[in-house]
């Protein structure tokens, strides 16, 4: 007991004095954990950080000489002008502030109140500015149509998107379902074209209506074949057509004609236009009529006696008639006259 007593009292002063003794190392090796022992802790790096390379200390003193000041452009040296800022003044706050009371606004009036005044909205006594000039603006006639490509078509059929109806022509009815186009207010039908993003084009036999087409599309069609034609609808039959729920309450409206600068479009043959084949007296579209409507009345009724469409009208004749005898009858006076 007295020999292991007096060895932990004597470790620390040894290991104090062989420290000393001992020259530095790196890494410093650790001392045995305890005395008169082999055990040796592991050596641990030195945590203290590497001296900086030469080059770096030369560039860190070169910054610290640069100098600090730039110039009167620096940004701390930046300024506004004398008067460019002014401490805006506070309104209502007391006579002494010299803004108060009225404010500086005078009196009762328009310019005393607060908000706009409209400065086109009134001009004194007289008739306003928005009234005294006419309305002026661009108006665009031009028809907006959603595009559908043949190629486009084909992908639906084949893909089964698009059923192909077999006692009618496919309409724009069946596009809107299959999701095919996105019919807005603002287009007037769809219009065909010939190819897309592929290049097949059209294969399948179809029979379609649409509202316009290219002369490309149509050879396209009919080298399927199938047909085309080519069919007018107004905002509200188009309207009807796609939405028909919109008019339970009410009742549907009747086919209307193009209008006359389109009319010409209609009854093209290279168009395959609906009305080329129109004779007077036929009913547009008789299909299409709601059944509110009486097709008898469509019918033209017998002219009106004494009016044919060959010749000039009854009353124009009346008035040759009329011219005719009363210059036979000035003749004969003038002659009664003579003798």
């Amino acid at each position: 007991r007295a020999s292991a007593m007096l060895r932990r009292l004597c470790a620390p002063r040894a290991a104090g004095l062989l420290r000393a003794a001992l020259p530095p190392l790196a890494p410093r090796v650790a001392l045995p954990a305890r005395s008169l022992s082999t055990a040796v802790q592991r050596v641990q790096p030195s945590t203290r950080p590497p001296p900086p390379p030469i080059e770096l200390n030369r560039s860190a003193a070169l910054l610290l000489q640069m100098p600090t000041e730039i110039g009167p452009f620096a940004l701390n040296n930046i300024r506004d002008n004398i008067g460019a800022r002014r401490k805006t003044r506070r309104l209502g706050r007391g006579v002494g502030s010299g803004r108060g009371r009225k404010l500086g606004r005078g009196q009762k009036g328009l310019k005393s109140r607060a908000g706009n005044h409209g400065l086109l909205k009134s001009d004194g006594g007289q008739t306003k500015l928005t009234k005294r000039v006419p309305k002026r603006g661009f108006h665009k006639p031009k028809k907006e149509y959603c595009t559908v490509y043949l190629d486009d078509l084909e992908e639906h059929i084949r893909s089964g998107r698009l059923k192909v109806p077999e006692e009618r022509p496919i309409t724009v009815k069946d596009f809107y379902d299959a999701k095919l186009i996105t019919h807005r207010q603002r287009h007037s039908g769809i219009e065909l074209l010939t190819t897309g993003r592929n290049q097949q084009g059209l294969v399948t036999p179809l029979r379609i209506e649409a509202q316009r087409a290219t002369h490309k599309a149509i050879a396209q069609v009919e080298d399927a074949g199938g047909s085309i034609e080519t069919v007018y609808y107004s905002k509200l039959n188009l309207r009807a057509l796609l939405k028909p729920e919109k008019f339970d309450e009410r009742l549907m409206p009747r086919p209307s004609l193009p209008p006359p600068k389109e009319m010409i479009q209609y009854m093209r043959e290279d168009k395959r236009g609906y009305l080329r084949n129109l004779q007077p007296g036929d009913v547009v579209r008789p299909h299409e009529h709601p059944e509110h409507v009486d097709m008898s009345l469509t019918r033209p009724t017998e002219m009106a006696p004494g009016f044919n469409h060959h010749t000039k009208s009854l009353r124009r004749l009346k008035k040759e008639a009329y011219a005719t005898a009363e210059a036979a009858r000035l003749e004969a006076d003038i002659a009664s006259k003579e003798e």
